[in-house]
């Protein structure tokens, strides 16, 4: 597919299950994203869920220079693979992980990033409340929200939404939702 239709600006793989691997294979999804993003490279926004490793996402970080949106889902290895995409995608806007491996390594990482970001959205990863709040404090014009279902979750953050914010944090939060500074 990737050969023959060089010119994607928008490729969404979405595989229902967590962690499945190829069908035929049995092997990680990694060299058909790793082929999307080498040979389309127009691609400016990139959806990808299923079993994913650190592999693909230093292909996603080599070759999608362009890439503003990425959205990945139940993949990845390690915060390495995090770390690829951060360093690599100069020009990411907007991100969204869902059910990843990613903890405060990844979050960290991507420091000199975030600003130039427009939100990044991590749910059900292994991110820590004292690794949000030392990114609050360390980037004072980033919101850091922190959304928790369950009250007993003292280090454990389930949600992380940061954003660029021109005013101060909003004032009409749910008492599920923290805003850190």
């Amino acid at each position: 597919m990737s050969r023959n239709c060089p010119n994607l600006v928008v490729f969404r793989l979405c595989i229902i299950g967590r962690y499945m691997p190829d069908a035929l294979t049995q092997l990680p999804m990694d060299e058909g994203v790793g082929a999307i993003v080498m040979n389309c490279k127009k691609l400016t926004r990139l959806d990808v869920s299923g079993f994913l490793t650190d592999r693909a996402f230093a292909y996603i970080g080599m070759y999608g220079k362009l890439i503003r949106t990425l959205s990945v889902n139940f993949a990845g290895d390690t915060d390495l693979g995090l770390k690829n995409v951060l360093q690599g995608c100069t020009n990411l806007q907007k991100l969204e992980i869902r059910d990843g491996p990613f903890g405060d390594g990844a979050l960290c990482c991507g420091l000199q990033h975030f600003y130039n970001m427009r939100f990044l959205w991590m749910s059900s990863c292994e991110v820590t409340r004292q690794a949000c709040q030392a990114i609050a404090q360390t980037l004072p014009h980033l919101v850091l929200e922190v959304i928790n279902t369950e009250q007993d979750t003292v280090d454990d953050v389930e949600v992380l939404y940061m954003y660029r914010s021109l005013d101060k944090p909003r004032d009409d939060a749910p008492k599920l939702v923290t805003i850190l500074h």
